[in-house]
This record gives C-alpha cells, structure tokens and sequence, in this order.
C-alpha cells in the first residue's frame, strides 16, 4: 500500500510540477544519498513538501575545471632563401617608385613591411597576393597598384627579400 501510494503522489507531483515556473537544477551524486519519506507529499500547497527527510550525505559535483588554452603561434619560416633574386627583381619594377628600403615615400618602407609582418607561411602568401592584386587602407588611403603579371614565385622572392630586411 505504502508503495502503490508514493507512486500514485509522485506521479500526479509530477504532473503538477511540470506546469510550476521552476528554472534551477542541482547535479548531485545519488549513490551516497539516503532519504526516507514517512508521509504522502502533499501538492496542493508547494509543489514538493515531506514532513521528514533523512540525508546521511550528499555530495554536489563540481563543474569541471576549464583550462584556457593558448592557441600556439604560428610557426616562422625558417627556410634558407635567396633573396639576392628578390631584390633584382624590385630594383627592376616599379616598386621604388612608392618604396624605399628605409624610410615611408608614398607606402611603407621595407623595413616597416618586414617589422609589421613575421615571417611566417600565411603572412607570406598575404603579401604575395597584396603584391599581385594591390589595394589600399592598411598602411593608409593611397592605393598600392597592383602587379596580375608578376608570377606567385617571383612575388615570394620579393616578399622573403623584403621580410629579410627586419
């Protein structure tokens, strides 16, 4: 009987608690809980009352530790290159006309480029397409123009003679 009338409680407890507002939720380690109810609960005034409960223990489980992790920067290239092959072909472009080697004419200097850039892999193909597409707005509003017929390894000679001058 005392069975069959618990089941019959909490069955209709929770009915009655599904349409109560209740937004918190406890994560607790059940196997070392040990709680005996001695009266039918009661739902008409609270959704959960018991006149006696019993709890020898009860241990909430902690939210797991989040470690940040540093995303690991990206690896330099550190490949012996030929920039004898870069430089010929900037002293050949026009690449002087807006750049010098040390000091801002109408863009950066070289020196400024290969400070703001590390030598790594994407930078380097960054700069490969800047150099072939040109555009604007990153060392200020006057427009590099662009150079479509210079060839992806050519361009790379000159950005790893320009990434060289650090």
């Amino acid at each position: 009987m005392g069975v069959c009338a618990l089941s019959i409680a909490c069955n209709s407890a929770s009915e009655k608690s599904s349409n109560a507002d209740s937004t918190a939720s406890i994560q607790m380690d059940t196997t070392a809980v040990n709680a005996t109810v001695t009266e039918v609960i009661d739902t008409t005034s609270s959704p959960i009352q018991a006149s006696e409960t019993k709890v020898s223990e009860v241990k909430v489980k902690e939210a797991p530790v989040v470690k940040e992790v540093k995303s690991p920067e990206p690896a330099l290239v550190e490949q012996k290159v030929d920039t004898k092959k870069g430089e010929t072909l900037i002293s050949k472009s026009d690449c002087f006309a807006c750049h010098k080697v040390n000091e801002k004419l109408l863009g950066p200097s070289y020196k400024d480029v290969a400070n703001k850039y590390p030598k790594t892999k994407a930078n380097i193909d960054y700069l490969v397409n800047k150099i072939k597409v040109g555009g604007s707005g990153v060392w200020g509003a006057i427009p590099m123009s662009p150079h479509p017929a210079l060839s992806d390894d050519d361009a790379e000679a000159m950005v790893q003679y320009i990434l060289s001058l650090k």
